[in-house]
């Protein structure tokens, strides 16, 4: 579209006009003019009444906000091969766990999907308890944390509690994360025997532990959740931890624990789906559809769907403590699904409606900070050349 052969700089003013948008704060569908200054939505007005020249028509489009998968499973080598993929199902930014650093200039030039490197931080010698944190790493993580050199990508200290012997080296990445202001990403163990063999070699669970440890708070983000039992479970709800999880985490004995939603009351919660599901349309569907059963034993499907709706968008960056993501409102990051609008728009405008277009197929068009990366379905620009 013209309009997108126009957007050549950062600095570009346009508007999609009189397009139905969804309203993170109402979780409904309004109509309106969506004013763009660069990388940021700067005005949202009544409809048809931006006087802007640069215009894309909008009234044959629905507008949601670039969707979120805090993590997605790539490894270091993975990002470019999946880029494309990622971007045309509409997620804006993705992220993952690393062992150790990446080598960033293999992507810091890209302006594809916008990137959370959650940065394992473990000891200098997983083999002997009492070794202390890899000093190194640690060096090295905050010269990475501490550069403003590339916009796509934001590194996390991170822990696997089972890589680690000493509850000193979990403290002592807890406290690097308090100094640089990030947000510390736990991970927990993926399997049960991997559960087990933690209990039985430090005694505790990794939960009781880390709950132990005055760890499990607000600024700490917990993902990997399907190995929890009951117990844990409990200690992990009362706690103030932001969570992330894979749709069938969200099923017992979690939904047992007095129903799960108690556990969204007061908290951020992002749902992660990997990268086969995102690959195909079907499976990608068919979690969504399934978590809608799942996030709740409630019969109020109006709440079901808004909670998941948040999981997908806003919820999941605020669990790794980013505010300008997610939504569609003013000074927030441009961050655009379009799809074409179907023609029974008619029959509802809410947060059901949000999910059935996710479902439908994928956006027409994507934008990241105000740039095409998919246009008429296709991959462009800088992210077509990966």
């Amino acid at each position: 579209m013209r309009i997108f052969d126009e957007l050549s700089s950062r600095a570009t003013q346009w508007v999609i006009t009189d397009t139905l948008y969804f309203n993170s704060t109402t979780y409904s569908f309004v109509r309106g003019d969506l004013e763009i200054d660069g990388s940021r939505i700067k005005h949202i007005l009544p409809p048809k009444t931006s006087r802007r020249t640069n215009i894309l028509p909008g009234h044959e489009i629905v507008c949601v906000p670039g969707l979120v998968n805090p993590d997605v499973g790539l490894g270091p080598c993975d990002w470019n091969t999946h880029a494309h993929e990622l971007a045309r199902c509409g997620i804006t930014t993705a992220g993952a766990f690393h062992q150790g650093l990446p080598d960033f200039d293999t992507f810091a030039h890209s302006e594809g999907v916008r990137r959370l490197i959650y940065v394992e931080l473990g000891e200098a010698d997983a083999q002997r308890s009492g070794t202390g944190v890899n000093r190194q790493a640690v060096e090295a993580f905050e010269r990475a944390a501490n550069a403003n050199a590339y916009y796509n990508y934001t590194v996390f200290p991170a822990l696997v509690p089972g890589e680690i012997w000493s509850a000193a080296s979990l403290l002592a990445v807890d406290a690097i994360a308090q100094r640089l202001g990030r947000r510390l990403c736990v991970r927990l163990s993926r399997t049960k025997s991997e559960a087990d063999n933690y209990k039985e070699t430090r005694f505790f669970t990794e939960i009781g532990l880390l709950s132990y440890l005055a760890i499990l708070r607000s600024d700490t983000t917990v993902f990997e959740l399907s190995q929890l039992s009951r117990r844990d479970a409990i200690m992990l709800r009362d706690s103030a931890a932001n969570l992330v999880c894979a749709p069938e985490a969200m099923s017992t004995p979690l939904i047992e624990q007095h129903g799960t939603m108690l556990w969204l009351k007061d908290r951020a919660v992002g749902l992660s789906i990997n990268r086969d599901a995102i690959a195909d349309l079907n499976r990608y569907a068919s979690l969504l559809l399934s978590s809608m059963s799942l996030m709740h034993r409630s019969e109020n499907v109006t709440q079901t769907c808004n909670a998941l709706v948040d999981s997908l968008t806003h919820s999941a960056a605020l669990a790794l403590g980013i505010g300008d993501i997610g939504a569609i409102a003013p000074e927030m990051r441009a961050d655009l699904c379009l799809f074409s609008r179907p023609a029974d728009l008619h029959g509802g405008r809410d947060s059901l409606y949000f999910i059935k277009l996710l479902v439908s197929g994928r956006p027409r068009h994507v934008l990241i900070d105000g740039r095409p990366v998919v246009v008429d379905g296709a991959v462009v620009g800088e992210l077509a050349q990966v």
